[in-house]
């Protein structure tokens, strides 16, 4: 059975949530992930809404394919309305 979630690839709106998520709140999420080397390229950001669970995630996708779970966006008022795009994983 294949799972639907939506993703986004939307730098500028993904630029604008990180904004609001702050420094401070992001370094936590990457040592919480254990993430010792913070992503520098912002074209590997996405985010992806779940739609059995319903939760938007900010995740990052290395060149090499490995992906990494960031934090959870739900409930931040920056999280993008439009260019969601339907991926069957």
């Amino acid at each position: 059975m294949s799972n639907i979630v939506f993703q986004n690839h939307d730098i500028k709106a993904i630029k604008l949530l990180l904004k609001e998520i702050g420094d401070e709140r992001y370094k936590v999420a990457l040592k919480d992930e254990g993430i010792t080397q913070p992503p520098i390229p912002m074209h590997g950001f996405y985010l992806e809404y779940e739609c059995d669970t319903k939760n938007i995630n900010l995740y990052y996708k290395y060149p090499s394919n490995v992906v990494l779970f960031i934090m959870s966006a739900l409930g931040f008022w920056r999280v993008p309305i439009e260019n969601w795009k339907m991926i069957r994983k």
